[in-house]
């Protein structure tokens, strides 16, 4: 029992709780050749900007506004970059080669898919928490409650002992949604250090 506990205690210092996070930038190799070096670095950061902004736009964008997206021209798609940083790079007199960094305006593309008419695809998180339970059945049915949730994608069981599990929780919008929607059963994630934690609560009426 001793050694099930210690390898919980272990887990759950090596693997610590990760929220998703939304990431709008990207890391962009281009090799391009063309009648000289800067033609090639002209076409190779359009090039690049375009990459990025497809790297980006389905976590922000519904299948419709990605289409859209791709419709765009290059001087079009630079009303969405925010920055371009040069990581490294080389050119010979026909051949531009580099390693780019490409941040996009993240608020610039939501105002510009919203203008259009276009649904924005939710932002989806995972993120892992533990819970200590009196018993194995209560468990089950706050998992089975967590699971039936709108917004949650999956739960799962990550590691478990007779009075905590970790689990993983998979879900669809926002963290704040997360939370409201586990407040409609008296749960709450709260965190004890760098550990979230799944808490009850009394309800108003109790």
């Amino acid at each position: 029992m001793f050694y099930r506990s210690l390898l919980f205690v272990m887990f759950l210092a090596v693997a610590a709780p990760v929220k998703a996070a939304e990431v709008y930038g990207s890391i962009v190799n281009v090799d391009v050749s063309d009648v000289n070096a800067a033609a090639a670095k002209e076409k190779a950061m359009a090039q690049a900007n375009r990459e990025a902004l497809n790297h980006v736009a389905p976590q922000v964008a519904s299948p419709e506004g990605i289409e859209l997206l791709n419709s765009l021209s290059d001087d079009q798609i630079l009303y969405f970059i925010k920055e371009a940083m040069v990581l490294s790079e080389k050119s010979s007199d026909v051949r531009y080669i580099a390693s780019l960094k490409i941040t996009i305006q993240d608020n610039v593309l939501r105002q510009y898919l919203a203008e259009k008419g276009v649904a924005e695809e939710l932002p989806r998180g995972t993120i892992d928490a533990l819970y200590i339970f009196p018993a194995l059945s209560d468990w089950l049915i706050v998992e089975k409650k967590v699971n039936a949730l709108k917004g949650v994608d999956m739960i799962e069981t990550v590691a478990m002992t007779r009075r905590k599990v970790q689990f993983r929780i998979s879900y669809s919008g926002s963290f704040d949604d997360l939370q409201q929607s586990l407040k409609g059963l008296n749960l709450s994630l709260g965190q004890n250090g760098s550990i979230y934690v799944l808490e009850t609560f009394a309800s108003a009426g109790e």
